[in-house]
């Protein structure tokens, strides 16, 4: 059984000209501004967390929210 990944909203304020270019782009690359955010953001997690910071399984992170 495939299990949904629960998503949330992230509102953030950026210059108008830096959100258009960034749409811009996105556009012109074929894909969506929420997927770049993403995976920047996942990115920077990775690197700025401290280590050990997310050892523990994902799962365990989702039965702790419900």
């Amino acid at each position: 059984m495939t299990r949904k990944t629960r998503t949330e909203r992230l509102t953030l304020s950026m210059e108008e000209k830096l959100k258009r270019r960034f749409n811009t782009v996105c556009t012109w690359k074929g894909i969506n501004m929420s997927d770049v955010a993403h995976e920047l953001i996942e990115r920077w997690v990775e690197e700025n967390a401290p280590p050990g910071l997310f050892d523990k399984p994902d799962d365990v992170d989702d039965k702790n929210q419900k």
